[in-house]
């Protein structure tokens, strides 16, 4: 089992109506849409007192072994979406006083993962560590967003 440590800044920067749920011992909060991830992604960043970050977002592309996608159309609209959170939370990041950059990375993995890169920073561990946890979780096929601390990195999930 994955064990991903949630630390105190994730759990206290969110909105109370998107506070983590403690005692359901989630390694993640899943947000209702885009724009509430957008928010509490920055609003955690902004927290972080950071003046400048640069984003890992890892772009989706075939994995026959999910089941978090079903074919070809699914994986297009995940990408569609997960290009649209990249611009809106670097806009959201700029406006709030953050110099955001980011980079694009192909991923064989079903989901799309934007991450606050710092140093020292492993993507394919970041990306594993996502998998594991989303397999944990047990999420029905369908749109999902998701905050987490992944090896204490900030990070964003959409499947």
């Amino acid at each position: 089992m994955t064990s991903v440590i949630l630390p105190q800044m994730l759990s206290t920067s969110l909105p109370q109506s998107l506070e983590i749920d403690s005692k359901a011992m989630k390694p993640y909060h899943e947000l209702q849409c885009l724009e509430d991830a957008v928010q509490a992604f920055t609003q955690v960043l902004v927290q972080s007192g950071r003046s400048t970050v640069r984003l890992h977002c890892s772009i989706p592309t075939w994995s026959a072994e999910s089941n978090l996608c079903l074919d070809l159309h699914d994986l297009n609209h995940l990408r569609s979406k997960s290009l649209m959170l990249i611009h809106d939370l670097v806009n959201s990041l700029r406006s709030s006083g953050i110099f955001a950059t980011y980079y694009l990375a192909p991923a064989h993995s079903p989901m799309c993962l934007v991450c606050a890169s710092s140093p020292g920073f492993d993507a394919s561990r970041i990306n594993t560590r996502a998998v594991t946890m989303l397999q944990n979780a047990k999420l029905d096929i369908g749109e999902h967003v998701l905050l987490a601390d992944l090896e204490r990195c900030s990070s964003l999930i959409i499947c």
